[in-house]
């Protein structure tokens, strides 16, 4: 690509000059016609009127084409880089370019050519053409142009303005109407597609506060690689939000790298409690810039997605704590296994699914000699013998398994499938707790078990596996070794 840069000799302009009255003096430029008619005589599609607003800020105001579509919502800070110093230093000066591409020209304008008058002190006026070169008028037809365009700027449409507030409402609403029941993840992943879209960025990506990294719009880039270049944008970030109007410009060397498509980048920091940094980008595919409107519309989309995202992880808080009472509730203090509760409503589940066809068994087990243990031990060793019997049931038992102590020595397994006296399952359980009477190191128990098939109760089987288990518990006293035994 080339660059010319040409500037006019005159050194002093009335601060807010007329056109001329002959229309000889400039050719291309005539006052018999509106602004629009004398900037396609010239060949310019976009006139971007600015006036300064402070010591290094100029302020967009209007203009032709997007110069006018794009009014309110650009703002430039000398400070920011090399693009805001084609404002011509003095008045009356024109500075020209030609570009083989489309180009920056300026600010956040791109172009193929153009130029940048400074019609007074506090005014100056970007003449361009996206697509074609502008004509070869002169400087002074150039100045002529800018200063007639600048002459019907009035102040910025107040449809515009309100246009930039509907924005900023629409993206807010968005954000609001994420699902009520949505995640700390998806509430985040939800505020980046918002901003994403709002800004009509290709990709959104935030690395959050717990290293958490959600990329929107992007596929070709690694997740490894894209933490390297938020790593990256975190050291190299002086100023928030960070705005870089192209990539030579740009805070990370590494996302140029890893994404040679990108052109404009806009960073912002993240409130707690979500954390971090959002970056979005646009690139080559659909070149734009971030103006002042967007940085603004970003800021509010971050603002309001925080407190979105900070509802969304109390839900997260709240929810899981009542799951933690409620695992409480359901839980024996002692051996860690189900409660009365939980089989009780075990039972009622269990029965509507053989309602509906399914198998279930019952498994009922009474410790032997918990007792004898408590009397001689005391009753630290009886809690230690019923935490050894919990052991041996999970040991034994599945995930589907549901394993209870239903109070005092007496446990219960709920299986979901059929369960008989030969099921190597059920030896291996019934082997483990065979012997005659539980001692300081053993654990034994009498056992029942019983199968309730579709159409069946499953109370009913409850009540068979107790009544088992009892007949059990009468035949091992028959058979039980002496008290010194213990």
């Amino acid at each position: 690509m080339g660059l010319s840069v040409h500037a006019s000799a005159r050194d002093s302009i009335p601060a807010r000059p007329r056109p001329a009255e002959n229309p000889a003096e400039s050719p291309a430029v005539s006052t018999a016609h509106g602004a629009a008619d004398s900037a396609a005589a010239c060949g310019v599609v976009d006139a971007l009127v600015f006036r300064q607003i402070g010591r290094d800020t100029w302020a967009h105001v209007g203009g032709l084409g997007r110069g006018k579509g794009w009014a309110g919502i650009i703002n430039l800070d000398e400070t920011d880089g090399p693009l805001a110093f084609r404002i011509p230093a003095r008045v009356g000066e024109v500075y020209r370019a030609r570009f083989g591409e489309p180009d920056r020209l300026f600010g956040q304008y791109d172009a193929t050519g153009g130029g940048v008058v400074r019609v007074s002190v506090d005014v100056a006026v970007v003449l361009g053409s996206p697509t074609d070169p502008i004509a070869a008028a002169d400087d002074a037809q150039l100045l002529r142009l800018a200063q007639l365009i600048d002459a019907e700027i009035s102040e910025i449409d107040p449809s515009k303005r309100l246009a930039d507030e509907l924005a900023v409402l629409t993206a807010v609403r968005e954000l609001m109407d994420a699902p009520i029941d949505c995640g700390r993840d998806a509430a985040v992943r939800h505020l980046i597609t918002v901003a994403t879209k709002a800004l009509s960025c290709a990709i959104g990506v935030l690395c959050d506060g717990s290293g958490t990294l959600t990329v929107v719009g992007d596929e070709t880039v690694a997740a490894d690689d894209w933490r390297r270049v938020m790593d990256d944008l975190e050291s190299h970030l002086c100023r928030d939000p960070c705005c870089c109007h192209d990539r030579s410009s740009s805070p990370s060397r590494l996302l140029c790298e890893l994404l040679p498509q990108t052109r404009s980048v806009l960073t912002t920091r993240v409130p707690e409690p979500i954390g971090g940094i959002l970056l979005m980008t646009h690139t080559s595919a659909d070149p734009r810039d971030f103006s002042l409107q967007c940085q603004r519309l970003a800021r509010n989309i971050v603002e309001t997605g925080t407190v979105v995202a900070r509802t969304a992880i109390l839900r997260d808080e709240l929810h899981a704590a009542a799951e933690r009472a409620s695992a409480a509730a359901r839980t024996d203090p002692l051996t860690g296994l189900g409660n009365r509760l939980a089989w009780d409503e075990a039972i009622v589940q269990a029965q509507a699914e053989v309602d509906a066809g399914g198998t279930f068994s019952v498994v009922t087990l009474d410790v032997d000699g918990l007792k004898d243990i408590n009397d001689r031990y005391g009753h630290d060793a009886g809690d230690d013998l019923l935490r050894r019997c919990a052991a041996v049931i999970r040991a034994h038992c599945s995930e589907a398994d549901l394993a209870v102590r239903l109070g005092g020595d007496e446990f219960a397994i709920l299986v979901p499938h059929a369960l008989g006296p030969g099921d190597a399952t059920y030896i291996a359980f019934t082997t483990a707790l065979s012997g005659l009477r539980s001692t300081r190191d053993t654990v034994t128990a009498s056992l029942g078990v019983c199968t309730v098939n579709p159409g069946g109760s499953v109370f009913d089987a409850v009540r068979e596996a107790d009544m088992q288990m009892y007949g059990n518990k009468r035949q091992r006293r028959t058979a039980r070794a002496p008290i010194w035994a213990i």
